[in-house]
């Protein structure tokens, strides 16, 4: 007796492959994980995205952060703060990417006046609420977080 397994196709994939991007949401081209319970630091936060595989979201273009804030907006979880890999704690005034080691260039997404390390303590940047824009604040601030996976590899495989 032979058995012939007869594959489900979906969105390309075979029925039986099982693949998910969970805990990762896809918006636009990128896939985030948006935590809206837990409330960690910077160090915290940015510990929890490395150990599901990804790191503090980077906005690279005004496209992405204006998507981001878009979905925020749309599902209601607006009104709180998300930390971001924005910091200077490398060099302060000097805003950079965490995750890349790259300047934040988008200067339109600063707050008026921001950053502006108040009292010499705000070396992370958060994503503040909507129509607020970009904030620095102290990193041992306790907020919510946006992790930012990998773009996906494309695998190829051969089913006999």
């Amino acid at each position: 007796m032979t058995y012939e397994i007869t594959p489900i196709i979906k969105d390309g994939l075979p029925g039986f492959a099982n693949i998910t991007t969970e805990p990762f949401l896809k918006i636009g081209e990128g896939y985030y994980y948006i935590e809206t319970n837990l409330r960690k630091n910077w160090f915290e936060a940015y510990e929890t995205c490395r150990l599901i595989g990804a790191e503090l979201i980077t906005f690279e273009t005004i496209e992405e952060w204006k998507l981001i804030n878009q979905y925020l907006v749309d599902m209601k979880i607006n009104d709180v703060t998300y930390w971001t890999s924005g910091t200077d704690l490398g060099n302060t005034g000097d805003h950079v990417w965490f995750s890349t080691g790259l300047k934040i260039t988008l200067d339109e997404i600063w707050y008026p006046g921001e950053p502006n390390n108040n009292g010499g303590l705000e070396h992370c940047d958060e994503l503040c609420y909507i129509g607020y824009g970009f904030n620095d604040r102290n990193c041992l601030y306790n907020t919510r977080y946006i992790c930012e996976a990998p773009q996906p590899k494309t695998a190829a495989f051969i089913v006999w």
